[in-house]
């Protein structure tokens, strides 16, 4: 077997870095083999890897992460590369990273290549709080895997990603993943050592995942102990080979989405439901979960309010997750009936003070006249700026569906915004 580049780079920042409790995301592969339709990255990588859809799939070096974390964690005073520069803090500070961000880490890939298990050993020895996003199953049931994972319950999260208990459904959907009953099986694996297991209704799929009570019963019966949604967005860019991606779904779907979404989204790029639509489903999901015993979480912007608490990965409360963020001054402005720059802005500064926005690893930063009208600012700069712009999309006031209002402006000329509207949220 021909040995895998690994020449793949991770970790990087994620786009939702100013809703994010984990922004610093890691991937172990440059593909998933898993194929599902409904893929987010698969429009970009598509358009950024060239040949997406070929096997030319590429890894991580682990002496390069082992070298970026090791560095960090010794705070080393010279030689700083960009990612430790940038990075650095994050670490540091012990909080959670994602992995399984743009690819699954637990797919075939990892079957035939194995870096994933390669990278577990050495987390496992540094002892690095992690949350995992996969559909994969068959980890859990090779002890090199699981027998890691039991030493971890008090600092590995994992989520089991399922759209639907419907087997045939998911088999069009997602044709290279294990069934949503064998999934299931793998939260059983996991919760009976102890792991703490998110349920990831991720994307809700209108008429596809309707028939989600059936599921959530299933996965609490397994030893989830929360769930989490987000609904399905269609990129307005899309190519020929998206929207026959989108056709396929539609046809599972029995309607169009296309049409569907074009009509009830507001945005005219990168398309997302509105909240009219999206809000009652939630509430169920919600009101559902409570009965369960669960946590409810909901990354997607028109139900950020609705979250239990403030990681929406499903991450344990107690845990030492990012939470100065948008996401979290909703929850801060629900608590209190309002919110201030100067309640988050200290850890944004901390972890985002020292490189600039513009040379973000792995960030999009969009146009060149873009990245002009924001030279010289740092990350945290930049999200400040967006945080006192309430007509930019990311805004706290755009992002959440105008359930921040913005009501003038604290000693520092920072915007304060008002909570609009009801939860019983933990911050």
């Amino acid at each position: 077997m021909a040995a895998i580049k690994q020449t793949y780079g991770s970790p990087r920042w994620s786009m939702e870095i100013m809703d994010c409790s984990m922004p610093m995301t890691f991937d172990t592969y440059s593909h998933c083999a898993f194929g599902c339709l409904y893929c987010f990255a698969f429009f970009q990588k598509e358009h950024t890897l060239h040949g997406y859809q070929t096997d030319n799939v590429r890894s991580v070096n682990p002496a390069n992460i082992e070298r970026l974390f090791d560095g960090a964690l010794r705070a080393q005073t010279t030689k700083h590369t960009k990612a430790m520069k940038q990075f650095g803090p994050y670490i540091r500070a012990n909080h959670v990273m994602q992995w399984g961000a743009m690819a699954d880490q637990f797919d075939p890939y990892e079957e035939k290549h194995g870096v994933t298990l390669k990278m577990l050993r050495y987390f496992d020895k540094i002892d690095y709080p992690l949350s995992f996003s996969t559909k994969g199953t068959a980890w859990t049931k090779d002890e090199r895997y699981m027998e890691i994972f039991a030493r971890h319950a008090h600092n590995w999260h994992v989520k089991i990603s399922i759209i639907t208990w419907d087997a045939a459904k998911a088999k069009i959907i997602e044709a290279g993943v294990p069934t949503p009953q064998e999934r299931v099986e793998a939260i059983r694996r996991l919760s009976s050592i102890g792991i703490h297991v998110t349920l990831r209704l991720r994307p809700y799929m209108i008429g596809i995942s309707d028939d989600w009570k059936e599921l959530l019963d299933a996965a609490k019966d397994a030893g989830a102990d929360s769930v989490t949604t987000e609904f399905l967005c269609l990129e307005g860019r899309a190519d020929a080979a998206l929207k026959n991606r989108y056709t396929a779904m539609s046809r599972v779907a029995g309607f169009d989405l296309w049409d569907f979404y074009t009509k009830n989204s507001p945005q005219h790029g990168y398309k997302r439901l509105r909240a009219g639509i999206k809000r009652p489903i939630m509430e169920a999901i919600r009101e559902r979960a409570h009965e369960l015993g669960m946590i409810f979480y909901a990354s997607d912007a028109g139900g950020r309010h609705l979250c239990d608490h403030v990681n929406c990965c499903g991450v344990p409360p107690s845990w030492n997750s990012q939470n100065a963020h948008f996401g979290g001054a909703v929850l801060l402005a629900q608590k209190h009936g309002e919110v201030k720059w100067t309640d988050i802005n200290g850890r944004i500064e901390h972890l985002f003070g020292g490189f600039e926005w513009g040379r973000a690893t792995l960030y999009n930063t969009g146009s060149a006249k873009r990245r002009a009208e924001f030279a010289g600012m740092t990350m945290a700069d930049f999200i400040r700026w967006t945080w006192n712009h309430p007509d930019s999309g990311a805004s706290p006031y755009k992002m959440y569906g105008k359930i921040l209002i913005p009501t003038g402006s604290d000693e520092n000329g920072d915007l304060i915004y008002k909570y609009r509207g009801n939860s019983t949220a933990e911050v």
